[in-house]
């Protein structure tokens, strides 16, 4: 059977890494220029920093005070370069030590430990039985590698776990946007689609869609990222999101995986951390919460039919706090 996991920035913050953009648009301020466009961006994000929250989304609104290609493009290189700078700084303070590779190895392999009692029972009697191979695909959106570095991971397949011909083994890690490190580069910063930039002169302009769409950006280095992910996707039996908050500028994954959950039998468990954990006698304030969640989760998978029980019966939300939470740095205000 098939996992595909798909990670975003919330796994890094969980290890301490200051890598949301509130952090770092403080550094972003601090950096000189001498060019209008880019002093104008700074002073739109300085003075509206909750609209900002998402820097994809925001920059796709804000193109549309932008009245050249050239502007567009100064911008963008500015950010993406500051950005590299910045998060590399990020990733080369994480150095987890070795013994955190087993219980790591543990938790992707076994994701429902906080899931109710009923709900393990019935994982681990149907899709995630033991009596079967496991294998693990990773596709994540951090430019940073602290996956690779906690699994000690060198860009081939490894066993996790063994018992006799039931093997678990992790297949492959993807970096759908790229690295933050300059030698490997790729680093992909933008939307989805051209409905997403707002200005209708700037998103019919190749040379901005070159920089701004990602999915077109990462067809520029002649690779196959995007449809190598996708395929993934389209045979996963088990999906997991971890630190993501199904943002439109990644449309792309979101729709793949509703697809995926309307033509199979396969599960998708979300990890949703701004809710609260089942406890005590809350069991009707915490399932009232995961039903309005999926509520909400299911039009962002391009699933129109919210009432859809076959599909909400195979998506599982967890509330945990302490998932691939191994306090490798010391926590820092963020």
């Amino acid at each position: 059977m098939n996992i595909v996991y798909l990670i975003g920035n919330g796994f890094d913050r969980n290890l301490n890494l200051k890598t949301g953009y509130k952090s770092f648009y403080k550094y972003y301020m601090q950096q000189g220029t001498s060019i209008p466009a880019i002093k104008q961006l700074k002073s739109e994000i300085d003075s509206n920093l909750e609209n900002w929250a998402d820097m994809e989304e925001a920059l796709g609104k804000y193109l549309k005070k932008v009245t050249s290609d050239e502007d567009a493009k100064s911008i963008h290189n500015d950010l993406l370069e500051h950005l590299q700078k910045y998060i590399y700084a990020e990733n080369s303070r994480f150095n987890p030590q070795n013994s955190y590779r087993s219980d790591f190895f543990a938790e992707l392999f076994y994701p429902i430990k906080s899931l109710r009692r009923n709900q393990q029972t019935k994982l681990t009697n149907g899709v995630l039985r033991t009596n079967q191979t496991r294998d693990l695909y990773i596709i994540t959106f951090n430019y940073t590698e602290t996956i690779e570095k906690l699994l000690n991971y060198k860009g081939e397949s490894a066993t996790a776990f063994s018992y006799g011909s039931n093997i678990s083994r992790l297949i492959e890690i993807e970096h759908i946007h790229g690295y933050c490190d300059p030698d490997k580069g790729r680093m992909a910063l933008g939307l989805d689609n051209e409905s997403q930039i707002h200005n209708p002169i700037l998103s019919s302009s190749k040379s901005v869609c070159y920089r701004y769409l990602k999915p077109t950006y990462n067809s520029l280095f002649g690779e196959e990222h995007h449809r190598k992910c996708l395929r993934w996707i389209n045979v996963a039996n088990f999906i997991v999101i971890f630190g993501m908050s199904i943002g439109i500028s990644d449309q792309t994954w979101w729709n793949a995986i509703g697809k995926r959950l309307l033509t199979s039998d396969a599960i998708l468990l979300y990890f949703y951390h701004e809710g609260f954990e089942l406890h005590n006698n809350n069991a009707p304030e915490f399932q009232e919460q995961v039903d309005s969640i999926k509520d909400e989760l299911l039009p962002k998978l391009g699933i129109d039919d919210i009432s859809n029980e076959d599909v909400r019966g195979r998506i599982y939300i967890s509330c945990c706090k302490t998932m691939f939470k191994y306090g490798v740095i010391e926590k820092t205000k963020d």
